[in-house]
């Protein structure tokens, strides 16, 4: 991968975390977000490169840019409890970035998804999170060691199923649909 696109990787993390003044809950969450972001982004679905795995959709650039980034190097932390943040740096970079663009139609469209993806997302658990990717995006359950249990059990689809109704993350129809499915 050329450098301009490593950074290019660095700068869509930076502004994915910069977004909300919170922490992102886990780097698993991070992972989770950028994969539902590059299927409504084409040109950012090559730059992340996702594989199925054990735990759906997972890239390795993504995690290595935020292990060891080389463009901005001191913009991310991870906390103990697993949080992921942007540093007082990280915070810097990421108000250049809005100063670089600020009158970019694309680039407000951007931050504006990353918004919705952070409101939405940040506030799901991690099986809630899986199971949500799992039943929109199918081919994802390949690898997974956990896909069967999340899906194909009855009383657990329809407690996630539950749970995502009640945090207001999909419709009742859509509700409807995944107990029936569960039923089945």
């Amino acid at each position: 991968m050329s450098d301009n696109m490593l950074k290019i990787v660095e700068e869509y993390i930076v502004s994915l975390l910069g977004i909300e003044e919170k922490s992102c809950p886990t780097d698993w969450h991070l992972q989770k977000e950028i994969f539902i972001f590059t299927k409504m982004n084409p040109k950012a679905k090559q730059l992340f490169n996702f594989v199925r795995h054990y735990e759906g959709p997972y890239s390795q650039i993504l995690q290595e840019s935020v292990k060891e980034p080389m463009f901005y190097e001191d913009a991310f932390v991870v906390k103990k409890n697993g949080e992921i943040c942007l540093s007082e740096q990280g915070r810097q970079v990421f108000e250049q970035i809005k100063r670089e663009h600020v009158n970019d139609e694309r680039f407000a469209h951007l931050l504006h998804s990353f918004k919705l993806l952070r409101e939405i997302y940040d506030k799901l658990s991690k099986e809630e999170l899986l199971f949500l990717v799992y039943i929109t995006y199918p081919d994802y359950t390949e690898f997974s060691n956990v896909s069967d249990r999340l899906i194909k059990d009855p009383k657990k689809r329809a407690q996630l199923s539950e749970s995502l109704l009640r945090k207001g993350v999909i419709t009742e129809e859509r509700y409807k649909e995944l107990i029936v499915n569960a039923v089945e």
